[in-house]
């Protein structure tokens, strides 16, 4: 069993793994949704000046994506939460990497329970001479994606995605979800963040997204939920993926 501390931190990067740098892409949008780390970040005060390293008060998300070549969309996903933002930004990807968005965690919590293991990747990597070791660790796979909608650069995507994670909202929070024309909703986890100059919105603000428009045929609601909200993902996550504009990941229920 993982500490519930590392497994926060990791839960956050399973989250935000899809279509991640489309415009690094020539051949279609890449799918980008989780990341973990061997390492345990030090404690952090809720005072401290915002690093884009996850701590107790903010889990963000900045991870290292590489296409499998399976399909478009197949797509390994590695996080370092213990890495700033300025060592994120610092790092020129290798041959075939790019790099993921930049996101915060809108849940409550959550927890990665376990790694994925895949035959001939590697677990972990070493993207940054600034921390010891390896310090990126595999948090996701991407499977395969279908594109909702693109226009004018931005891009839609619904991915499905290997993963172990809960992902949680706690009652008398506001939630703010999405219905497709089946009937399926899908609730906003992770949100964009300017890594050179982090602003965390107000997500519990009812007029927080206010401008946005979802993709033709969907629906947008916000509400504040009654009981608790969990997420639960012992296998595979289907996620909604806005990339291009305004950043955002959403998870079906």
């Amino acid at each position: 069993m993982y500490s519930k501390g590392l497994s926060k931190i990791w839960l956050l990067a399973f989250c935000v793994f899809a279509l991640s740098a489309c415009a690094n892409n020539e051949t279609a949008p890449d799918t980008d949704t989780d990341a973990s780390s061997p390492i345990e970040p030090a404690d952090t005060p809720d005072d401290t000046i915002i690093t884009g390293a996850s701590n107790d008060t903010h889990h963000f998300t900045h991870k290292m994506m590489k296409s499998t070549g399976e399909n478009a969309f197949a797509t390994l996903a590695y996080e370092c939460p213990h890495c700033t933002f300025e060592q994120w930004l610092a790092i020129v990807p290798p041959e075939g990497w790019n790099k993921g968005p930049a996101q915060v965690l809108v849940a409550t919590d959550g927890e990665m329970r376990s790694w994925p293991s895949l035959e001939g990747v590697p677990d972990t990597m070493d993207f940054t001479d600034e921390v010891p070791g390896n310090e990126y660790q595999i948090i996701a796979k991407n499977l395969d994606a279908r594109l909702i909608e693109a226009d004018a650069g931005e891009f839609v995507v619904e991915a499905q995605v290997l993963r172990d994670t809960a992902l949680s909202f706690d009652a008398g929070g506001r939630v703010h979800e999405l219905t497709d024309p089946e009937g399926n909703i899908f609730v906003l986890f992770a949100f964009e963040v300017d890594p050179e100059n982090v602003v965390i919105p107000d997500f519990q603000d009812p007029g927080f997204m206010g401008d946005f428009t979802p993709p033709e045929g969907w629906s947008y609601e916000s509400r504040i939920l009654e009981e608790d909200l969990v997420l639960d993902t012992p296998d595979i996550a289907t996620v909604l993926a806005f990339r291009g504009g305004v950043i955002s990941t959403w998870e079906k229920r």
